[in-house]
């Protein structure tokens, strides 16, 4: 694939509403990443779930659950629950979690200057931190063999 950047915030929309804008069509962009891959997928609209979209990786019953994660920098994140801006409580404690297979069967992890997928089944992160640099996740870049394989395994 091309390494060519996406035209981002052309308009100049506020910072804090851009950001999660930027996270919704990095959502769709994966999911429909997904489906040009060849696999029935379908976003969740449900706010807090710990999954963004579910996916038919064929012969089996079984639908996978994706979290997507967009990355504007180097590294791709493995946690949730954290919220930002203005109106959020800086004395609230913290509900940030590292993502586990209670939570979600695999990550894509999506380069929102490029759309470039990193397919990262959730079992491999959990002996990694909370994040993971890009170039240590060459293996799973653009590598949708993974969710054949994850087919072949579960069926």
């Amino acid at each position: 694939m091309e390494n060519k950047k996406w035209v981002i915030n052309l308009t100049n929309i506020e910072g804090g509403i851009f950001r999660t804008m930027n996270g919704n069509a990095d959502e769709m962009i994966a999911i429909g990443r997904v489906i040009k891959a060849g696999f029935p997928c379908s976003r969740v609209d449900v706010t807090n779930a710990k999954y963004d979209a579910i996916v038919d990786i064929g012969g089996s019953k079984k639908l996978l659950r994706i979290q997507i994660k967009g990355t504007g920098g180097s590294s791709v994140n493995f946690t949730g629950g954290y919220r930002s801006g203005q109106q959020i409580s800086r004395e609230a404690p913290s509900r940030t979690y590292k993502y586990t297979e209670k939570d979600c069967d695999l990550i894509i992890g999506i380069d929102t200057n490029t759309s470039e997928c990193y397919i990262i089944p959730i079992a491999d992160i959990q002996e990694w931190g909370n994040s993971k640099s890009l170039s240590q996740l060459e293996k799973y870049k653009e590598n949708w063999k993974i969710l054949i394989d994850l087919a072949k395994d579960i069926s």
